[in-house]
């Protein structure tokens, strides 16, 4: 017989394990798989993309960089 549990809460998922753990001398097998499933509030922002476009229309190029950065 098989039991699946999706659990996403971290803090209820660790304290069934630790109920369940205790039933593995009557023969009960855990098998776990951690998947964390990203949800859209908790995505990574591609911080890259934030900044394109800062510098259009505007003569900035690699070597006027590296001369204000040694004066």
């Amino acid at each position: 017989m098989t039991i699946t549990l999706n659990i996403s809460n971290e803090q209820l998922f660790d304290r069934i394990l630790w109920l369940l753990s205790r039933f593995k001398n009557d023969g009960l097998e855990i098998i776990t798989d951690f998947q964390k499933t990203i949800s859209a509030k908790e995505e990574p922002k591609n911080q890259f993309s934030e900044f394109s476009g800062m510098w259009k229309d505007r003569d900035i190029t690699q070597e006027s960089i590296r001369e204000q950065a040694w004066k």
